[in-house]
């Protein structure tokens, strides 16, 4: 099963993630990974290619309408300057899996 803090993949018999989530009670607990370990897990959820809209889509909703808005705004004054991105329309279906996923799931502003 996939920790909904972290995004570790766990074995099905698993009460505990590696960061300390329980899934039974769903609540954080003390991790079982040593400090530089938390920090690394950490860092690497906070990076990557995707990162920013990795974190707009756990916003939920407002971060969907957030992700449409800066698209549209993109691709229109780009369009204006003669330029043609190919990112905001990418950027818009992302911001509109997310608005549809914070909407299916009831998260309006934050992981849920």
């Amino acid at each position: 099963m996939k920790c909904p803090n972290c995004g570790l993949i766990n074995p099905e018999s698993a009460l505990r993630c590696d960061c300390g989530f329980d899934f039974q009670s769903k609540t954080m607990k003390d991790s079982y990974l040593p400090i530089k370990e938390q920090e690394k897990l950490i860092a690497q959820q906070d990076s990557g290619f995707f990162a920013p809209e990795k974190k707009g889509i756990q916003k939920g909703m407002v971060g969907g309408m957030i992700m449409i808005v800066i698209a549209v705004v993109w691709f229109v004054a780009g369009y204006a300057a003669g330029i043609f991105f190919y990112y905001p329309p990418i950027l818009m279906l992302i911001g509109l899996y997310a608005f549809f996923k914070g909407l299916l799931t009831g998260n309006v502003s934050g992981e849920k």
